[in-house]
């Protein structure tokens, strides 16, 4: 199950293993739609509110858009040759990004009546993750089981660098969009978090603490936070000061495995795979 704040609305997208999408009113605790998609599981979905859609990846390799308003299907159309494990849209441009367990990152422009307009070739395994650079929407990152993140650049199929210290596959990451740190973050199978300065192509940082595979991270877009989630089912937030301290939180119910994290004004919305949201 993963969660996707709409900007301007207090909506959240939620796409779950049931093969259905809902969105919920996360200020009411209120279900507002609800899209049934397919048998198969969804892995993520995502609002381009610009243009009044949900897009959504399933296991059967199809990328199905909504219009959110009506519960239309706007196109359909298959991505990948393996299940879809992420969808990004590109914050000014007619462009999302997907990746996908084919080791894949494809860039489709809706314009253009959703062609496929560039490959990304370069991971050795499932790509887990892409994040768009919030400094530079030209550049973006993706996580990989290969051990690997790579930071890419639109235009070139090649990536410009890839960062190695993890010890087990890459499940996510995450750009740091305050100040003027060069930081990325990720986590990883190893149970690590990691933070690089992506200009010196450096791990400035090692976080210790999870007790299983850590399965989403995010830096706080106001404050000076990090939240990691993992399979041992608590969230860590981490502030950053003179030195790294880290809280721990387990809730009532504790995710089994916690699988993002959404940022939206002062708070942080939680989904995980035991289907609940917090």
């Amino acid at each position: 199950q993963r969660a996707d704040p709409r900007p301007r609305e207090p909506w959240m997208v939620a796409s779950l293993y049931s093969g259905t999408v809902v969105v919920w009113n996360h200020e009411t605790q209120m279900m507002l739609k609800t899209f049934e998609l397919c048998d198969l599981p969804v892995r993520v979905a995502r609002f381009v509110a610009r243009k009044h859609w949900v897009v959504a990846g399933a296991d059967d390799m199809q990328i199905r858009v909504f219009n959110y308003n009506t519960l239309e299907r706007v196109h359909m159309f298959e991505a990948h040759s393996d299940y879809i494990r992420c969808i990004v849209v590109h914050p000014t441009q007619p462009y999302i990004l997907t990746s996908s367990d084919d080791m894949l990152i494809k860039l489709w422009d809706w314009d253009r009546k959703w062609t496929c307009s560039q490959v990304f070739e370069g991971h050795t395994h499932y790509v887990m993750q892409v994040v768009i650079n919030p400094k530079d929407n030209n550049q973006f990152a993706s996580a990989s089981l290969d051990r690997t993140i790579k930071v890419w650049q639109l235009g070139s199929r090649t990536p410009n660098f890839t960062l190695e210290g993890h010890e087990k596959g890459v499940n996510c990451v995450d750009y740091y969009s305050g100040g003027d740190k060069p930081y990325l973050i990720s986590g990883a199978d190893d149970r690590l978090v990691k933070i690089w300065d992506y200009q010196n192509k450096t791990c400035v940082q090692t976080l210790e603490g999870h007790a299983q595979n850590v399965t989403c991270v995010c830096f706080h877009p106001e404050l000076p936070i990090i939240l990691t989630g993992s399979e041992d089912g608590r969230w860590s937030g981490t502030g950053r000061g003179c030195r790294w301290a880290s809280r721990t939180w387990a809730a009532v119910r504790s995710s089994p495995r916690p699988s993002s994290t959404a940022p939206t004004g002062g708070e942080t919305r939680i989904s995980g795979s035991d289907g609940i949201l917090f």
